[in-house]
């Protein structure tokens, strides 16, 4: 086993004698982990590896605090050598390169109350990781915001919740995984209930500017309607036919308003009749990418009993798993899915991929 460890930010050196961990999974449980360190010039080996049918390795090398890990790896029969590069970069408190690449929110009415998800694939355009600041309440440092509106209850995350990887905070919460450089380098999923009756009005406003915005809902004979929300195709999915709608882009503290209505009943929120937007086919290149995003995780965050997973059975527990093993790192481990997601094609990517139709 070999590989080489490059940092990422241009002009920045490689920290001499940087520990390197190789973790060894065997189906979806962890086996064995082995440690060397870097040599001068980036490289590091492990020798005897005996590969092994259902092996998976992956590299994971912690700096300044945030870790990062590897692609998964696998020997092919008759391999001899694998080679797992990571790539590492220096730190930033500076988030002027960090914007919510894209929203998804799935809504849902459920008798008094109106379930909504939120999803948000968030990118780095800069050359620095973003660590955030040090949050007074908790000692440790705070990347992102979410307010969340007034009458929230039953706030559920993905994984981690309130107390791990999120600190709670008056009406909403913060996010204290690092975002690395690149396109969706981290996520955030989470879903909560309001006080909801025919018309109930939704206001949301973002800490970051977000690029795109797709809104989905399963609810027959409604329709969802905001200023700057535009319907488009239908979306199949395993509990029906959902509607979906765009929006954005949206600045930073810029207000997205929606809700749910009667498909007859006429709203003022409606946008008022003129001539048919010019199309975009850039744009409508993305909304076919996110919509496909959404039909997968819609499906998972609002309609779950059963619960349908995102990702699928076999890949699933190797994805937490792997992000399992930041904890170990206290402090640095903040932020394992949106490290894993820095290199191309991490090991998050890799199962999200396999569980699209």
């Amino acid at each position: 086993m070999v590989g080489q460890v490059t940092n990422g930010t241009p002009n920045s050196p490689l920290p001499a004698d940087l520990p390197v961990a190789l973790h060894v999974f065997s189906g979806m449980e962890e086996t064995e982990t082995l440690t060397t360190t870097l040599a001068t010039d980036g490289s590091f080996r492990f020798g005897g590896l005996a590969p092994g049918e259902g092996k998976t390795f992956v590299v994971r090398v912690v700096y300044q605090d945030v870790a990062y890990v590897s692609d998964l790896g696998t020997f092919e029969p008759g391999q001899r050598e694998l080679a797992l590069p990571v790539t590492i970069y220096e730190a930033t408190e500076d988030r002027s390169a960090i914007q919510v690449t894209q929203l998804h929110v799935f809504v849902s009415a459920s008798g008094e109350h109106l379930r909504i998800g939120e999803y948000y694939l968030i990118s780095n355009t800069g050359e620095r990781t973003y660590v955030g600041t040090k949050a007074p309440e908790a000692g440790r440092r705070a990347t992102l915001s979410f307010t969340l509106p007034e009458g929230t209850e039953g706030l559920q995350f993905d994984s981690s919740g309130l107390g791990e990887r999120y600190l709670e905070r008056e009406r909403g919460f913060a996010d204290t995984a690092p975002v690395p450089p690149g396109t969706a380098s981290s996520e955030v999923l989470f879903e909560y209930q309001i006080p909801y009756r025919e018309g109930t009005q939704v206001t949301r406003v973002f800490d970051l500017p977000v690029a795109s915005v797709v809104l989905v809902h399963l609810d027959e004979g409604m329709t969802l309607e905001g200023k700057g929300i535009t319907p488009a195709e239908p979306l199949d999915t395993q509990m029906g036919r959902a509607l979906s709608y765009t929006a954005g882009p949206l600045a930073a503290g810029d207000v997205l308003a929606f809700r749910l209505v009667g498909q007859s009943q006429p709203t003022a929120l409606s946008a008022p009749a003129g001539p048919a937007p010019a199309r975009n086919a850039a744009q409508e290149l993305g909304i076919g990418l996110v919509a496909l995003a959404a039909a997968v995780v819609a499906v998972y965050l609002l309609w779950r009993l059963p619960a349908p997973e995102p990702l699928p059975g076999q890949a699933r527990p190797l994805a937490e798993a792997i992000a399992a093993l930041d904890t170990s790192g206290g402090a640095e481990g903040q932020g394992s899915r949106g490290a894993e997601e820095q290199g191309s094609g991490g090991a998050t990517d890799e199962a999200e991929a396999n569980s699209q139709p």
